[in-house]
């Protein structure tokens, strides 16, 4: 995460999702009431109510996404200073699209998949850093207002109720390390709630403070994870990498615990061979990775694991690269979709 994130920033995002879900099987989970919800391998006809929070269960590698700053393809322009504005988030009152980027960002690192390239206030990241992929995400629709319900038609006098109503669409493309297209759709949710008893302030970023009870807070959080979502599924599994805290005779020490590798895991230790610089430029062409042994991993602890030699080209020593000689398992997703009702999740 880029620290240049704004401290108002910084505490909607961390406010929004929760901490990931330890030892899990699925991929994702929705999560509220005590609740936790294995998600299925589509979410776009869930009820946004369930979307708004998620814990991950993903437990793999990372590969470096770069997260461009928000577009606002929506026609509703900047954020107006207005005191009508100050109340709530119309349509007439702008996007804030540095905020909805941090947000966006603030998701995908909640993930654990991705190593995320972007800055929170909307600053361009650096496509030359990235080894991985690029998501570009435009607000095509941000709405919130009141409507009247009639709550009972065949009463004398009629009943009407007021009721808040927040919509958000995005449009998210993920684009490959090759430049490829991996990704490109549209994510929508509509949430719609009794109107409260007072108006909502936003806060300096644009967003309305009390984001996770808002109508517009809780769409724009189920859109942004049902993108990520979708994100994470394209980008698919990576193997987990680590490196050796400590060597001794035949056992090691990894930097990999608990939800990353199991008792029995077999790992591959490689080192880094001498630099190459070229002559002309003085640039470093990077080295040659070679397997020095093969471990079996014999403990697990919260954050690190032992492992025992099991065979050997050369002595591991400490800063070695470690790596699962196996392919990840593909995400796991639940065989269906069958939630209590709203009232209790």
């Amino acid at each position: 995460m880029n620290p240049a994130r704004t401290a108002a920033a910084a505490s909607l995002a961390l406010a929004f999702f929760g901490a990931a879900a330890t030892h899990a099987e699925y991929l994702a989970y929705a999560v509220g009431k005590g609740a936790r919800l294995p998600l299925p391998e589509s979410v776009a006809g869930i009820d946004p109510h369930y979307l708004v929070e998620l814990h991950w269960g993903y437990r793999g590698g990372r590969s470096t996404l770069s997260v461009m700053p928000v577009a606002d393809a929506s026609g509703a322009g900047s954020p107006s200073s207005s005191p009508r504005a100050a109340g709530r988030a119309d349509a007439g009152a702008g996007v804030p699209l540095a905020a909805i980027h941090a947000v966006v960002v603030e998701a995908l690192h909640r993930t654990g998949r991705f190593e995320v390239d972007g800055d929170p206030t909307g600053a361009a990241p650096d496509r030359a850093r990235s080894d991985g992929h690029t998501l570009e995400v435009s607000v095509t629709t941000y709405e919130s207002g009141f409507e009247k319900r009639v709550v009972n038609p065949r009463a004398r006098r009629t009943q009407g109720a007021q009721i808040e109503k927040g919509r958000v669409v995005l449009r998210m493309r993920l684009v490959g390390p090759a430049g490829e297209t991996r990704l490109v759709d549209q994510f929508e949710a509509v949430v719609e709630k009794p109107r409260p008893d007072t108006a909502s302030a936003v806060t300096a970023d644009g967003l309305p403070a009390d984001l996770l009870q808002s109508s517009i807070g809780q769409a724009l959080l189920a859109a942004v994870n049902k993108g990520v979502f979708e994100t994470v599924k394209v980008a698919g599994p990576l193997p987990v990498s680590g490196r050796v805290v400590r060597a001794e005779e035949d056992r090691l020490w990894v930097n990999l615990g608990g939800g990353a590798v199991s008792v029995g895991d077999e790992l591959e230790v490689t080192a880094m061979g001498e630099a190459l610089v070229d002559p002309e430029t003085g640039l470093d062409l990077g080295g040659v990775e070679t397997t020095v042994a093969t471990v079996r991993v014999v403990q697990v602890e919260e954050r690190f694991s032992i492992a025992q030699t099991l065979s050997a080209n050369g002595a591991p020593a400490r800063g070695d690269r470690v790596r699962p000689t196996t392919s990840p398992a593909g995400f796991k997703f639940a065989p269906a979709w069958d939630p209590p009702g709203r009232e209790a999740f």
